[in-house]
């Protein structure tokens, strides 16, 4: 019974610490430079990337 307890208690932690570190993450303002990549971003062959020039495209 304490082995599961523990697993529940640490897969808790876990998520707590992920939607800590997530809600922080957006808080974080955007270092100075990279406020718009997609000026200066050549593209790739990755379309699904959202920095590629195709996205732009309307």
């Amino acid at each position: 019974m304490f082995r599961i307890l523990a697993a529940i208690l640490f897969v808790g932690a876990l998520i707590g610490i992920y939607i800590w570190a997530y809600l922080n993450n957006k808080k974080t303002p955007v270092p100075k430079g990279c406020e718009n990549l997609k000026t200066d971003c050549d593209g790739c062959k990755l379309v699904s990337c959202s920095l590629h020039p195709d996205h732009d495209k309307k």
